[in-house]
């Protein structure tokens, strides 16, 4: 797959953590724990490529992702269907790398499956 790198270089391979539904940062992320609330109980996102359509909501999202460095359960990376500003911010800010633009498809990847991201190139790979 190929999408458009916002922020990072090189490559990153970690294992997915996909969530199927929108996020918002605060509130459904625990950035001192580094766990996404879902539907059926919490996943951790700590060391993670985190795989997700869009994040909704608050201005205190970069802060939370931020906070998710800070205490060492950041995603080593973010890919997404459509980031918008808020994310765009925090994934600077915070260090996090992120691509978006990415195809629907993208939310088909299952937990657990080894990603490679290229991110001079924007492309994703799934082992």
């Amino acid at each position: 797959m190929r999408g458009k790198t916002i922020y990072g270089k090189g490559k990153v391979q970690g294992n997915a953590v996909v969530i199927k539904t929108p996020i918002s940062f605060l509130g459904d992320v625990d950035g001192l724990r580094g766990v996404i609330k879902v539907n059926d109980g919490e996943k951790p996102i700590a060391g993670r490529i985190l795989i997700l359509p869009y994040s909704r909501g608050s201005t205190v999202g970069p802060y939370i992702m931020y906070q998710l460095v800070k205490y060492g359960n950041a995603p080593l990376a973010i890919l997404t269907i459509n980031a918008d500003t808020l994310m765009l911010i925090g994934s600077v800010m915070a260090g996090i790398p992120l691509v978006t633009n990415l195809p629907d498809s993208i939310l088909n990847i299952n937990d657990g499956a080894v990603i490679i991201i290229d991110l001079d190139k924007g492309e994703i790979n799934v082992e």
